[in-house]
């Protein structure tokens, strides 16, 4: 809910934003504070860099305070040495902190402005020379205040109407400046405050814009990966059951059976199916066959003993269990464990008016195992847990039977083409340590 709000917030800001008219360039308040976390890092580190590229221009006007100043620029030096420049180190050091929003822009804007000022005293009442290069100063201090080192609107407001303001004391009680002049510096610094704020108030607009379409953009980024993953698992699952479906048991046992070759290592399978399931259906309708179904595979999944066990429903009524690195003799425990929980479960409830015959829910298992690799493949594992499990139906149900994986005609021409890995072991030696191997 609170992301369809966000991401609604964040639609209509970029509409509004986007707009011909100009716009206040401030987001609502959870948005502006996810801006200024996502910025608040960068932001600091551009300050510093810029910090020092500016204290080192404001010393080396310490040279045309000297050049005006006729050699007697001794408080210039110290003004901008021993006050302004401290002030400023201190400040730009403490960018590194990565400081509050607050403290960083305005303790920056109040630097900049007492470096604006300081021109203008420096120069104050001096020459004609001196006069003119204050307002030349002053002017690079504003636009440098406004389009480099990018103060946010309301602080480039201020900081410009403050230096504006002290400027046209400076120019009213200039003994230097013709009117002529006065009108002139006073145009300059007024046209320079207004360009630079027009560009800096686009830049806060165009910077927040662009903010705004990349937090779309990955917000829509994990919706989609969050649907292509809810498909993905409503693809790979039994709708009624929960299990896995007989596509994903394709993709998984092939997977599985190049693993536990590679590995070495036995694989196990258990093909399972509920006794009499038809003549339930028929009897109490598919709505209880369905809830036969659920308890069943919720039942299997409770006899699994851990993650790398897996089971699906292979279609119908009939389920399939791989065990990777398993025994026969530990599959026919884990199958015996799904039949005896299946048994006393019983049959779902039925409704206390119903006088019919409820028939037991019960299941019959086939298990098989192999070593994965020639001459056997997945399919001759299946068919022989498959065999397995009809030999319980035929036998009276309610029951497990093990199988014996035996070739098929496919893997019997593999093994044509590769006979000469299996030697001259006779069928007999082969048959003996096959069945060490699976009950050992």
């Amino acid at each position: 809910m609170e992301s369809n709000s966000i991401h609604n917030q964040v639609t209509q800001e970029i509409e509004r934003l986007s707009g011909v008219k100009l716009k206040w360039p401030k987001l609502p308040p959870l948005l502006e504070e996810r801006f200024e976390q996502n910025i608040a890092g960068q932001r600091a580190t551009h300050l510093w860099y810029q910090g020092l590229i500016a204290i080192v221009l404001f010393d080396l006007f310490a040279v045309i305070d000297y050049c005006i100043g006729d050699g007697n620029s001794w408080s210039a030096i110290i003004l901008r040495a021993g006050i302004i420049t401290p002030l400023a180190l201190l400040v730009n050091a403490s960018m590194r902190w990565n400081p509050g929003k607050v403290y960083r822009e305005a303790s920056v804007a109040a630097v900049i402005g007492l470096a604006g000022l300081s021109q203008l005293y420096i120069a104050m009442d001096k020459s004609p020379a001196s006069s003119a290069y204050a307002q030349a100063a002053l002017i690079i201090v504003i636009l440098f205040a406004n389009l480099v080192m990018r103060l946010p609107f309301t602080y480039a407001l201020s900081t410009s109407a403050v230096m504006f303001g002290a400027d046209l004391i400076f120019i009213h009680f200039d003994r230097f400046l013709s009117p002529v002049e006065q009108t002139l510096g006073i145009m300059l610094t007024g046209f320079s405050v207004t360009i630079s704020l027009v560009a800096n108030f686009s830049f806060g607009r165009h910077l927040r814009l662009v903010y705004l379409m990349l937090l779309r953009n990955e917000m829509q980024s994990e919706e989609l990966a969050y649907v292509n993953a809810e498909l993905h698992r409503i693809s790979n699952r039994d709708n009624l059951t929960g299990l896995a479906n007989r596509h994903s048991f394709e993709l998984y046992c092939g997977t599985l059976w190049q693993q536990t070759m590679a590995d070495g290592t036995l694989l196990s399978a258990i093909v399972i199916d509920i006794d009499r399931f038809k003549a339930v259906n028929d009897l109490r309708g598919h709505l209880y066959g369905d809830k036969v179904l659920t308890r069943v595979a919720s039942l299997l999944q409770q006899s699994l003993r851990g993650k790398d066990d897996f089971a699906a429903r292979f279609g119908g009524e009939e389920f399939v269990v791989l065990l990777p690195q398993t025994s026969q003799r530990s599959a026919l425990i884990v199958a015996e464990r799904i039949r005896k929980l299946v048994e006393v479960a019983g049959s779902p409830a039925v409704d206390s008016s119903d006088s019919s015959t409820v028939l037991p829910t019960t299941v019959s298992c086939g298990v098989a195992t192999c070593l994965p690799g020639d001459p056997f493949c997945i399919e001759d594992l299946l068919e022989a847990a498959d065999k397995a499990l009809y030999e319980a139906k035929r036998t009276g149900r309610n029951r497990v039977c093990a199988g014996e994986v035996s070739r098929s005609d496919g893997s019997r021409m593999h093994e044509e083409l590769a006979g000469s890995r299996i030697g001259a072991q006779s069928e007999s030696t082969l048959r003996a340590t096959a069945r060490k191997v699976l009950w050992g």
